[in-house]
């Protein structure tokens, strides 16, 4: 671990400007208690005050090689007593020969020289000071990079989870598709063909924003129509798809292949519950700083549903709480014959 008066410098002002008030009470000692006058009182607070705290900083290295060990106490108090004696008896001899050559007044000579205890007491505790705030700090850096690699591998586990649903999705999405073409081949061959490209089209966008985690809600919107071109192609006249899009709405994030499975989810759950003709309604627009998806279904209510995993609305759901830590963003109806999914996507995250 880096010293921390050389890896922030504010952290360096800091300890020196601290130092400022110490240096003060000392001269205030210097004048009231020992007679010195106020000159001289000064200069051997100066010295001292700046002596100490450059061989105090030099504590730091003491207190990053002994932790506090309850098992090891005695033998950690005994290190420190040792490296505090070297320290303040270092301090003690220069700050006393320095002191000496300044002046020749026999009060101050007499005062430097038998003032040695009151100083050692002074310097013993300021040591203790210094070290003790080496500890909280050297403590909070460990507190401080542990949350910082804490939020780092949550981060990773979330991105490997939206990884895993991607990879879920391409495969469930490409094999409806490719079953879809299988089908249409047997009864024309054309708009297989013109299925089979438009296909195409849509992995390679997939393919080519599978890293990001959301795109502009144009772009979203755009890849979610090629996927109704492909299903339109095979459901023909079946299928209608109708949007309310307000434009404000078109510059905002959106996470990335998110339409994919609701148009998945209203078409399986309209067209193969129902002989009747399914139209999409997709709106979007703006409120409260957040971008609201509505995609809404007719189907016959009086059909039963078929059991069924679920596989799209369970992703979408799954996904909003990773990218968004809520459960409440996904919002999901089923009254009168119109199944409806209203995703609310605040904008301020992105």
């Amino acid at each position: 671990m880096q010293h921390p008066l050389i890896k922030d410098k504010k952290n360096l002002y800091v300890y020196f400007f601290a130092w400022i008030p110490v240096m003060c009470i000392h001269a205030s000692i210097d004048v009231h208690f020992y007679s010195i006058n106020v000159p001289l009182g000064l200069i051997d607070a100066s010295i001292s005050s700046v002596l100490l705290a450059l061989i105090g900083s030099l504590a730091w290295y003491t207190v990053r090689f002994i932790s506090i060990d309850r098992k090891q106490l005695t033998l950690n108090l005994l290190n420190h007593f040792i490296a505090a004696g070297i320290f303040i008896g270092i301090w003690y001899f220069i700050s006393k020969t320095i002191l000496l050559q300044i002046s020749t007044n026999e009060q101050f000579v007499f005062f430097v020289q038998q003032s040695g205890p009151f100083r050692i007491i002074i310097a013993s505790f300021l040591y203790c000071i210094l070290a003790l705030s080496y500890y909280l700090y050297k403590y909070y850096s460990s507190y401080k990079l542990r949350i910082e690699r804490e939020a780092e591998w949550k981060t990773l586990v979330k991105e490997g989870e939206l990884n895993v649903l991607k990879s879920q999705l391409q495969p469930h999405f490409i094999f409806n598709s490719l079953n879809s073409i299988h089908s249409l081949m047997f009864q024309d061959i054309d708009k297989a063909q013109h299925m089979l490209t438009n296909l195409s089209s849509y992995l390679r966008l997939s393919i080519e924003k599978n890293q990001e985690k959301s795109v502009p809600f144009s772009e979203e919107l755009k890849n979610g129509m090629i996927y109704y071109s492909i299903e339109k192609i095979r459901f023909g006249s079946r299928l209608e798809i109708e949007t309310h899009i307000e434009e404000i709405t078109l510059s905002c994030a959106a996470p990335f292949m998110i339409l994919q499975p609701l148009l998945e989810n209203a078409i399986k759950h309209g067209l193969f519950e129902s002989v009747d003709i399914i139209k999409i309604e997709i709106e979007g627009f703006v409120k409260k700083n957040a971008l609201h998806i509505i995609i809404k279904n007719n189907h016959d209510a009086t059909v039963q549903k078929k059991a069924g995993s679920g596989l799209g609305l369970k992703h979408v759901q799954h996904r909003f709480l990773l990218l968004f830590g809520r459960k409440n963003l996904v919002e999901i109806k089923d009254e009168n014959g119109i199944f409806q999914v209203e995703l609310i996507i605040p904008q301020q995250i992105y």
